[in-house]
């Protein structure tokens, strides 16, 4: 057998492999009736069916609108079956609920609208979550939503291409907020390629080590009902009061506004900020051609 077939049969085998340990399970909530779940023919009707029957690896491929509060300490990949993310949209069942309280580690959540629940709500709420990848996402606040995503201690997370808009209430209106730690905090995150706007508050996060590059931080935008103006007060937050922060590289991302700490940028320790784009530059910071040469001062 020549090298080629070798490899070919080596890859068909960790295929099959897959296939037979990593169950799938499909979730459609257009159904009349709940199902097994092994199937398109016979699918569950909620996401929690679904958490239930699955295992540590298990894929969960999800179509249709789901008004859920979940839990899950499992190791999953939450999974669009469809074309768009609004064919997969992840709600609220009442007010100030938490759409996902996550403990699990190695989780995937790919191409999920998540519209942040009223009064309170929050979207992903992950507590020691490592290696979990967000990606391709939409998270859209409404009136009176908290956060998008608030994270307690995981690392090595990556938040690749996702949208944020409309976490904006007065205070608690946030993105990606971070847990202040007193002791340790999370390290190796790569974020990139995501859009925030019509946020209070963008990115509020204490991590060292990680790497924020090619995101979009708008300085205007909207509130949750599209009828009034706001700026946002922390575009890029890395600092959030704690000193453990520190050794992140921050570059390629377009930096609207007032490119300076209270302007809302704040550099952990030791970052590099070099190679943004903002259009401040009548700060010593920044190029007269808009690129960064240092992390934001006061």
């Amino acid at each position: 057998m020549s090298i080629r077939s070798q490899l070919w049969e080596n890859r068909k085998t960790l295929r099959e492999m897959d296939m037979h340990y990593n169950k799938v399970w499909h979730v459609a909530s257009a159904v009349t009736t709940t199902g097994t779940g092994k199937s398109w023919e016979s699918p569950f009707k909620t996401i929690a069916e679904a958490i239930e029957a699955a295992s540590d690896g298990d894929i969960i491929l999800m179509i249709g609108t789901f008004t859920e509060a979940l839990t899950s300490a499992k190791q999953l990949s939450f999974v669009n079956a469809g074309l768009t993310v609004n064919d997969c949209i992840w709600m609220e069942s009442a007010a100030g609920d938490t759409l996902l309280t996550l403990t699990g580690k190695k989780c995937l959540f790919d191409g999920i609208r998540f519209r942040i629940p009223t009064t309170g709500g929050i979207g992903i709420d992950m507590t020691n979550s490592d290696y979990t990848i967000i990606k391709n996402c939409h998270f859209q606040g409404r009136a009176g939503s908290y956060y998008a995503i608030y994270n307690s201690g995981g690392s090595q997370l990556k938040i690749i291409d996702n949208i944020f808009q409309y976490l904006n209430t007065a205070t608690y209106g946030t993105a990606i907020l971070g847990h202040d730690y007193a002791t340790v905090c999370p390290s190796g995150w790569i974020m990139k390629g995501n859009l925030f706007h019509s946020n209070l508050k963008h990115v509020q996060l204490v991590v060292r080590q990680s790497l924020i590059e090619g995101n979009t931080f708008q300085e205007k935008g909207l509130d949750a009902d599209n009828t009034s103006a706001l700026t946002a007060t922390h575009k890029l937050d890395l600092l959030t009061g704690s000193a453990l922060g520190q050794f992140n590289t921050v570059t390629k991302n377009i930096m609207q506004g007032d490119y300076s700490i209270t302007g809302g940028y704040k550099p952990a320790a030791n970052d590099n900020w070099f190679g943004n784009i903002s259009d401040d530059t009548a700060e010593a910071e920044v190029n007269a051609d808009g690129t960064t040469l240092a992390v934001p001062a006061a």
